[in-house]
């Protein structure tokens, strides 16, 4: 068994007809259907049935038809990391950002990194952290940027700490907290809550904080966007949680005042790279990552 018998398998099942294939891996039909009746004298049974001047999988060949999906995907995304791997020249780098990340700092240092090596395309994906994560998981993007608390431990991940950062309370110009010298955790809990997106990881941080200080946040509405946060802040229609770093890029917001949190402290964030340890990091992430540790 062979990567071309697979590949014809795969294509079978997409086009139903061997000339519709036979064009697409540049092959002759009368080639096309010698591998196909190869393939089935290897493994004994009958794999493709012709009906009415199409061909379609028999059970068995369906049964086939996942693994020779999932060893062609494998080869092909093998090929193209080995054509990439020590080039800055070309290819695509797939790279997941969090909502902060992706929504402040990250913008402007993938467009220096675009100006340095314009032939590379950057595929940013910007989520929730709990989606970077499934990403990851999945192996659909080559590295993350992401906020985390230091204690992501994935057996199959590497994590590098860029920096630390730091949780702040936002709260409009003139609200009645600018007249406080400080802010005590029930006031917070008393005042509408602007809530970060599902999955996002401040949400989980101030769910944190809330249950460490034995509150509830009033949680008035959620939020997809980290600017639209801010934009809700600045309405004065209520109050939220923000990095200090986020706040500062691309520009300071105005209308928006800081605090820093009170009562019991939980671990501040870190901007954190991650990447999977079983997939080689190819000349350009290496390049992306050396990027972001200039942060």
């Amino acid at each position: 068994m062979n990567i071309v018998k697979l590949k014809i398998v795969v294509l079978i099942d997409k086009y139903k007809k061997i000339s519709d294939v036979a064009r697409e891996l540049k092959l002759k039909q009368p080639t096309v259907t010698f591998h196909m009746k190869s393939l089935e004298e290897e493994l004994g049974t009958v794999l493709f049935d012709s009906r009415r001047g199409r061909v379609i999988l028999t059970e068995a060949g369906r049964a086939l038809l996942y693994y020779a999906q999932r060893i062609t995907s494998l080869t092909d995304e093998a090929m193209n990391i080995v054509a990439d791997f020590d080039t800055l020249e070309r290819g695509t780098l797939h790279i997941g950002a969090g909502l902060l990340p992706g929504n402040s700092y990250l913008p402007a240092l993938a467009g220096r990194f675009m100006r340095k090596f314009p032939g590379i395309h950057l595929d940013i994906r910007v989520r929730a952290d709990a989606e970077i994560m499934k990403l990851l998981q999945r192996a659909e993007i080559d590295l993350a940027v992401m906020h985390t608390d230091g204690s992501l431990e994935e057996e199959h991940l590497e994590c590098e700490p860029l920096g630390r950062d730091e949780m702040v309370l936002i709260y409009p110009d003139e609200h009645s907290f600018s007249a406080l010298k400080k802010i005590e955790v029930n006031q917070i809990a008393q005042e509408r809550f602007i809530q970060h997106a599902e999955g996002s990881y401040i949400k989980g941080f101030s769910e944190r904080w809330a249950s460490a200080n034995q509150v509830n946040l009033w949680n008035s509405a959620s939020l997809d966007s980290p600017e639209a946060v801010k934009l809700a802040v600045q309405a004065k229609a209520g109050i939220s949680f923000y990095t200090r770093r986020g706040l500062l890029l691309p520009s300071a917001p105005e209308g928006i005042r800081t605090a820093p949190l009170p009562g019991n402290a939980i671990r501040e964030p870190e901007i954190t790279l991650v990447y999977r340890k079983d997939r080689p990091v190819t000349a350009a992430g290496r390049e992306f990552a050396a990027f972001l540790r200039a942060l």
